[in-house]
């Protein structure tokens, strides 16, 4: 956002567009020198405080690395931005999980419960998780506010000298009044904070896994997915 494979701060699937942000264009806000660096972008939502924001960053790392790291759930806070707790709800089904994201003062802290759901492009084999705010799983808690809304993707480009494409992509609506400065800053450091940890969480060797079977957990139709070739060794 985060579910089986969800994160904690979020987005949007199909051509990565919003349909509330659509007319609006993203804003570059970072451009990446070399290749291993994350590039990110912002851009307004109509009667939103935050801006929706989006990162990309390549990795020398196996599009099974990257899945297996947006897969141990429980491992956000080491990489998730303001992410300081998270947790599986599987009552539901496997794909429900609990995200807690420490406030920045004067804003106080927030949850959001999501429903991940994973696909995969049958022609670039590139993965999408998907992730979105519901209420279905556990009622507010005490101590945080709930995300009104969240929507969230990761999605996972295998590229064919066995490096990775990672998109970040987010929209969230926070839940009260959120001071301009800190709306900005939010939009501006999270795509690069959390891809930027997430790059690093890579080089761990419990990530570098060379089958589906070897994932922290997995989320329906991981079973489905198709590795290619340059994908599959262990790296």
């Amino acid at each position: 956002m985060i579910y089986r494979f969800s994160l904690a701060l979020l987005v949007w699937l199909a051509a990565f567009t919003l349909p509330a942000v659509a007319e609006e264009e993203w804003e570059t806000m970072r451009t990446a020198s070399e290749r291993g660096e994350v590039s990110t972008w912002v851009r307004t939502v109509p009667g939103n405080a935050i801006k929706a924001f989006r990162g990309v960053v390549e990795v020398p790392h196996s599009m099974l690395t990257a899945l297996a790291v947006l897969s141990d759930v429980p491992n956000f806070p080491a990489w998730v931005f303001q992410c300081h707790a998270a947790e599986q709800h599987e009552s539901r089904g496997p794909e429900h999980s609990r995200v807690m994201i420490k406030g920045i003062w004067p804003v106080s802290d927030r949850d959001v419960i999501v429903r991940s759901r994973l696909e995969q492009d049958p022609e670039t084999f590139a993965l999408t998780i998907h992730s979105e705010a519901t209420d279905a799983v556990l009622p507010p808690q005490s101590g945080y506010v709930r995300l009104p809304a969240l929507n969230n993707i990761f999605r996972i480009e295998p590229l064919a000298d066995g490096w990775s494409r990672i998109t970040f992509q987010t929209f969230v609506d926070p839940g009260g009044a959120i001071p301009a400065w800190l709306a900005n800053f939010v939009a501006t450091r999270a795509p690069l904070t959390t891809l930027t940890g997430m790059k690093a969480q890579m080089e761990n060797t419990a990530y570098q896994i060379s089958a589906l079977s070897e994932l922290p957990a997995t989320l329906p139709g991981t079973a489905d997915i198709i590795v290619p070739e340059a994908h599959q060794r262990r790296r």
